[in-house]
C-alpha cells in the first residue's frame, strides 16, 4: 500500500511532467509557427478544391488508372482556379486602380468636407447636449482610445507583414495544397500508421471533424465575402455612391474576418455617406446593420452549420490572440482553430468527465438499491 506521501509526490511529479511537455509543445509550436500557418492555409486551399478533383476524378476518360486520372484532374483544376484568380484581377485592377488614383486626389476635398461636418457636429453638441453630459464626456480619455486602436492595428499589419515576408511559405501554400488534394487518402495512410492501434478509430474522429470544420469555414466565408462584396457594389452603384468598386472589394475582403470584418469595412463606407450628406452616411448605416444581420443569422447558419457554433465573445478573444501572432492571417484562421480546439476539449476533457460522472451516479444508484434491499430482508 502507498503511503499519503508517496501518493502525493507521485501526483505532483504527474502535475509537473504535465507543465513540462505543455511548455515544451508551446515553445515547439511558437517556433514553428510560420510552418504552421503555411500548412493550415495550404489545408484550407486543398480543401477548397478537392470537391471538384474528386468529381473530375471519378470520371473515366482516356481509359487511363485511377492514380493517373487523380493526378490529371488535379492539375486541370489548379489550372482553372489560377485561371479563375488571375482573370479576376485583371479584370478589376484598373477600375480598382482608377478609382483608387481619384479617391487620393479627392482627399484634400474630403479632409475639408470632414473638417466642415465635424464643425457641424460640434455646433449640434453644444446646443442640444445638455451641461452634465458634456462635462462626462469631456472628461473620458477619447483620445487615449484613438491612440489604443491606431496602436493596435499598426501591430496587426506589423504582424501580417512580417509573415508575408516569408516568401517562401507563400509559394509552399499552393503547392502543399496540390499534394494534399493530390494524395490526401496516402498522406493519411501515413499519419494513421504513427498513431497506436486502439487510437486509430479516435484519430480518424479528429481528422474527419477537423476537415469538415476547415471546409465548412473556408467555403462558406468564401460564398460570404461573394454576397457582401457583390451586395455592397450593388447597393453603392444604385445610389450613385463614388467609389463604388473600391468599397465593394474592401467589403467582400475584410468579410473574411468574422465579427471585426463586417464593422471594417462598413465604417469608410458610412463616413464617405456621410461626407456627402448626413441621410445617406444613416441609410448607409442602416444598409450595413441590416446586411450584416442578414448574413449572421440566417446565410452563415445554412453555409456553415452547427460546426463554427461559437459564442461572438469566445470568436473575439481567439481573433485578438490571432492577431498578436500572426496579424491579419491570425484573425482569418482564429475562428475555425477556436473550433477545433473546442472539439479537442470536449472529446479529452469534457466527456471523459461527464462519462466517469455518469458512471459514479449509476454505482451510487446501485448501492442504495442494494442498502434498500438489504434494509427491506
Amino acid at each position: 500500500m502507498r503511503t499519503r506521501t508517496e501518493s502525493t509526490l507521485n501526483v505532483i511529479w504527474s502535475l509537473l511532467v504535465r507543465i513540462v511537455l505543455t511548455v515544451a509543445l508551446v515553445w515547439v509550436v511558437w517556433k514553428v509557427r510560420s510552418v504552421l500557418i503555411t500548412v493550415i492555409l495550404s489545408a484550407m486551399l486543398a480543401y477548397v478544391l478537392m470537391p471538384a478533383v474528386d468529381l473530375l476524378s471519378s470520371r473515366k476518360f482516356l481509359s487511363i488508372n485511377k492514380r493517373t486520372r487523380r493526378l490529371v484532374a488535379s492539375i486541370i483544376v489548379f489550372i482553372l482556379f489560377f485561371a479563375i484568380v488571375g482573370a479576376s484581377i485583371t479584370l478589376f485592377i484598373t477600375p480598382f486602380r482608377n478609382e483608387m488614383d481619384t479617391f487620393t486626389s479627392q482627399l484634400e476635398i474630403y479632409s475639408e468636407q470632414a473638417g466642415t461636418k465635424y464643425q457641424q457636429i460640434s455646433d449640434w453638441y453644444d446646443k442640444h447636449v445638455p451641461e452634465d453630459m458634456r462635462r462626462f464626456l469631456g472628461n473620458q480619455d477619447f483620445k487615449g482610445l484613438g491612440s489604443g486602436i491606431a496602436a493596435s492595428t499598426k501591430r496587426v499589419m506589423q504582424s501580417t507583414a512580417e509573415w508575408l515576408k516569408n516568401i517562401f511559405e507563400l509559394i509552399l501554400i499552393p503547392v502543399l495544397a496540390f499534394y494534399f488534394v493530390l494524395d490526401s487518402r496516402s498522406l493519411k495512410r501515413e499519419f494513421i500508421g504513427l498513431v497506436p492501434q486502439w487510437r486509430v478509430r479516435e484519430f480518424m474522429k479528429i481528422t474527419r471533424d477537423t476537415g469538415m470544420i476547415l471546409q465548412s469555414y473556408v467555403v462558406g466565408q468564401l460564398i460570404l465575402c461573394i454576397i457582401a462584396g457583390v451586395a455592397t457594389g450593388i447597393v453603392l452603384n444604385l445610389i450613385g455612391m463614388k467609389y463604388a468598386l473600391v468599397l465593394a472589394v474592401f467589403a467582400g475582403v475584410t468579410r473574411a474576418i468574422p465579427v471585426i470584418g463586417p464593422v471594417a469595412s462598413g465604417i469608410p463606407i458610412c463616413i464617405l455617406g456621410a461626407l456627402q450628406s448626413m441621410e445617406l452616411g444613416v441609410s448607409l448605416l442602416i444598409f450595413v446593420i441590416i446586411m450584416h444581420f442578414v448574413e449572421s443569422k440566417f446565410i452563415m447558419p445554412i453555409l456553415i452549420g452547427d460546426r463554427m457554433k461559437l459564442h461572438p465573445a469566445i470568436i473575439l478573444i481567439a481573433l485578438l490572440i490571432g492577431s498578436e501572432f500572426f496579424g491579419i492571417l491570425g484573425m482569418f484562421l482564429a475562428a475555425p482553430v477556436a473550433a477545433i480546439i473546442r472539439e479537442l476539449v470536449y472529446l479529452y476533457v469534457v466527456k471523459p468527465r461527464r462519462q466517469r460522472h455518469l458512471a459514479q451516479l449509476a454505482a451510487d444508484d446501485t448501492m442504495t438499491s442494494s442498502t434498500i434491499r438489504s434494509e427491506s430482508m
